[in-house]
Parts: structure tokens; sequence; C-alpha cells
């Protein structure tokens, strides 16, 4: 395999080899964050890993990885990219699930770090828990993969979620959908508050009201998706649309349409949020934002690995989804006229 160099970073990010090298080493020079970002993210994309000072590179190492839930298809994806990339480089990954338990994290924390565990990815429940922190100050290479910490300095790797809800409700409200519902995570976890700002921003900048009626924060689970949109379809007024902001909640969306023998997206249109197989395999197929999970692993791995090699600096990387448009969010007269 061809070893990535600063010069190959440089042409990917379209800045100098010397702004690279600025960003790789911490200096002379300062580099501006818009600089420094589409830096980082080349790094990420190509693998660049830098010099190793004064160790191995053939060290093995055993990786700890906390996720909320490892049987998540969206962390199970991402985990599979952060075992693919290690075991290419010899390592090894040992996985733990948080059940979102600030406790039970803590307690995966401790029994890695003090075991086998070289170095950490961790998905915080909600803010970084000071252990951690402590740990990474010690000298152990910590990266949050998805989740992050306003004040954190740690390496990490995350989606736009902001964007990600701005695209999907712009696209509901762009197809004639006046109420448009929204189904998400709680809001003391960084995606689901990101991706309530989005929605909430996409409805006003298209002069819609945003209702809290149809809003429902809750857990990232099937039954809060279902009894969310029972609860949506018994208001007097029920939303014309639903934006479902996991794969997980889409599953109770889904359930719970059926349930109440409606169809989407003759009865109610719905855009989800993470392409799951079965998403084009269901009918009418679903639109949603595709997430880049296993590449938010690769590059968490990375990160990780770069930090082993040598201090961290604050790394922060920041991944782009897509919408792949399919029929579940079209209005039924442009079914017919379109022919989708």
């Amino acid at each position: 395999m061809k070893t990535v160099s600063m010069r190959d970073v440089a042409q990917v990010a379209g800045v100098s080899l010397a702004t690279v090298s600025y960003v790789v080493n911490q200096g002379p020079k300062p580099v501006s964050a818009e600089m420094r970002e589409r830096v980082l993210r080349a790094m990420g994309e190509l693998g660049y890993q830098g010099r190793r000072r004064g160790r191995s590179r053939s060290r093995p190492l055993t990786v700890g990885a906390i996720v909320p839930d490892a049987t998540n298809s969206f962390f199970s994806q991402a985990l599979a990219g952060v075992e693919a990339t290690l075991r290419e480089r010899g390592h090894l990954l040992l996985v733990g699930s948080s059940d979102e338990d600030p406790v039970r994290e803590l307690e995966l924390v401790t029994a890695l770090t003090r075991g086998r565990a070289a170095g950490l990815i961790l998905t915080p429940c909600t803010s970084v828990p000071r252990e951690v922190e402590r740990l990474a100050a010690g000298g152990l290479p910590v990266t949050l993969m998805d989740r992050e910490d306003g004040e954190t300095t740690l390496n990490r790797v995350v989606m736009d979620n902001y964007q990600s809800a701005f695209r999907a409700t712009r696209l509901l409200a762009e197809s004639g959908y006046r109420r448009i519902a929204l189904i998400n995570g709680p809001e003391h976890i960084t995606p689901a508050r990101d991706r309530l700002r989005g929605y909430r921003d996409a409805l006003q900048l298209a002069e819609l009201s945003v209702a809290s009626a149809y809003v429902r924060l809750g857990p990232f689970t099937f039954d809060h998706g279902r009894q969310s949109t029972l609860d949506l379809l018994s208001l007097a007024n029920r939303p014309e649309a639903i934006f479902s902001s996991s794969a997980i909640l889409t599953t109770g969306v889904l359930a719970a349409l059926r349930e109440r023998r409606l169809h989407w997206p003759e009865d109610i249109a719905i855009v989800g949020f993470g392409d799951a197989a079965w998403a084009s395999l269901v009918t009418p197929t679903l639109t949603v934002i595709e997430q880049p999970a296993r590449q938010l692993g690769e590059v968490a791995a990375r990160l990780l690995l770069a930090t082993e090699a040598g201090p961290g600096s604050g790394q922060r990387v920041v991944l782009d989804s897509h919408l792949v448009l399919r029929e579940s969010h079209w209005r039924p007269a442009r079914v017919l006229e379109g022919g989708r």
C-alpha cells in the first residue's frame, strides 16, 4: 500500500505543502481555522499518519471503543470501520456498549484502560467524563466519535448534523408540505441538538411555523419512534410529513403507520436519517439522509493512531452526508406527474 505523504494531503486539500507541515507539526506559523479544517479533512480521507517519533511502527495495540449501543446499525457500521482500519495496521479492538448510562460508561472506561487498552474511542453519553480527560492529559490516545463536548480539546470526528437536518426539512418544505414534524433523540445529545436546530432553521427559512406539538424528543429507540408517531397521528391537525432523525426511530415510525393502516407518502410523507439496508426494500422506498457511518469509524481510528504517534492537538473532522431521493417524500400529485 502506498504511503500517504504530506504532498498528497496538500494536493487533496488544495493548499501548499508548507500549510500541511504547519498543521501537522503545530507550527511554526499559525494556520487559519478554515485552512486547518481542510487539511485535517484531507488527512482523514487519505489516512495520513505522519511519522512516529521514537516508536516502532509495528508495535501492536489494543484499542477500546465505547458506544451507546453496538447493535445499532449506525454504530455497528462505524465500529466496522474502526476495526478494519486497526486490523490493517495489526491492531486489535475491544468494544463495549454504555446503554446511554454514564455510570456504565465510566465502568467500561475504567475496565478498558486499566486492562489492555492503549487507546480509547468514545461516543460519550453526555459530556466527556472527567476521567477520560484526565487519562488523555496523562498521555492516553483518545478520540471522540459522533458526539462531542464543546469544551473538549480531544480529537473528534462528527457528522454535519445541522446541515443534514436542514437539508431534509427543506426538502419536505420545498415538496409542498406545511405541517412538518420532527421525531428526534434527546436534546442533551449533541447530534440530536444540532438536528433540532437544523429542522427549526429550515422551517423558519420557508416561513413555516415551528409548532412544539410537532417536535418529539426522546431516546433513539424503536418505541420512541412508534409512540411519537401515534401521538402525532392523534392530533386534530396532524402533520403532513415527518422527518425521523435516525434509522431506528424510522422503524418505529413505519410500524405506527402500519398499525393505523396509513401509507407513505399518500397519507403522510417521510424523510429518514441513515440509509439502512431495508430503506430501499420497503414499499414505497424511503428517502433518507445517508451518513457515512463506516467512514466515521475509519477516521476515528486514524485520528487515534495519529495521536498515539505524537501529542494530539484537538483536531476536529466533520463528515458530510447527502440526500438519497426515493419515493417516501413525494406528494401524490407529483408521483403521478413524475412517474415515480
